[in-house]
């Protein structure tokens, strides 16, 4: 165990808090801080200015580590110079209709599904052009919960989950527990009928499923392997 590692079991075992309310209030700190550096900074001010004037591009929302050419990176801790730091859970810095299409890749679970995900699914809405499409992927839960009820581990095996299960996930349904919470950041599970029901409340009328870097447009379609095995692959047409 590093150094780093140590420290951190040290600092949990002492706060005052639980782990689950430091990492809230970890990423709320990094909000605020973004929000205020975005609008404190004229660089910053001058960048999101010129992104809102911007027509027929194409988003990659909460980004992280795959950053992506030819397309505007968002993500609230901005690992690389070319991705504009933002809190992606209820805005877009997108002018209206500017949007060819938007990738969203393993974000929308960790989204708080009663306020959140209705107010991000309507901004991509807003952003996207007549005929924009917008393409989510999320883990499957319906598959997660089909290899469970199989009674053996051979669907769990087809997901890509490690045999033997991790130490700290022994039991299949720690599996389906890790799916659903993931350690607290993942807060909802999604099949395509729930996720098809979220996206028609937000303005979406055609909604289908995609394939793995299968997508309406080509440039979308730039999926991450690690996901592909446990991966719902949704598209959604403006």
């Amino acid at each position: 165990m590093t150094l780093k590692q140590r420290f951190g079991q040290w600092l949990f075992a002492h706060m005052p808090i639980t782990r689950f309310l430091f990492d809230q209030l970890r990423v709320e700190a990094n909000a605020g801080l973004a929000w205020l550096a975005n609008g404190l900074f004229p660089w910053r001010r001058r960048r999101l200015a010129a992104l809102r004037r911007r027509r027929d591009l194409r988003a990659n929302v909460a980004c992280g580590p795959q950053v992506l050419t030819d397309f505007v990176n968002l993500d609230l801790f901005a690992c690389r110079p070319e991705v504009i730091s933002w809190d992606c859970r209820r805005s877009l810095p997108l002018g209206d209709g500017a949007a060819i299409g938007i990738r969203v890749e393993q974000f929308v679970e960790h989204l708080e599904t009663r306020e959140e995900l209705p107010d991000f699914l309507r901004e991509c809405h807003r952003a996207l052009r007549p005929g924009g499409v917008l393409r989510i992927i999320v883990p499957d839960a319906e598959r997660y919960l089909q290899a469970y009820c199989r009674g053996d581990l051979s669907g769990f095996r087809e997901l890509a989950v490690p045999d033997p299960f991790p130490e700290d996930l022994p039991t299949r349904m720690d599996i389906i527990n890790h799916v659903f919470h993931q350690w607290d950041e993942h807060r909802w599970g999604y099949d395509f009928e729930t996720l098809a029901h979220r996206l028609r409340a937000a303005g979406f009328e055609r909604i289908e499923r995609a394939e793995y870097k299968i997508s309406r447009d080509p440039e979308l379609g730039q999926d991450r392997e690690e996901h592909a095995p446990y991966s719902l692959y949704v598209e959604a047409v403006r």
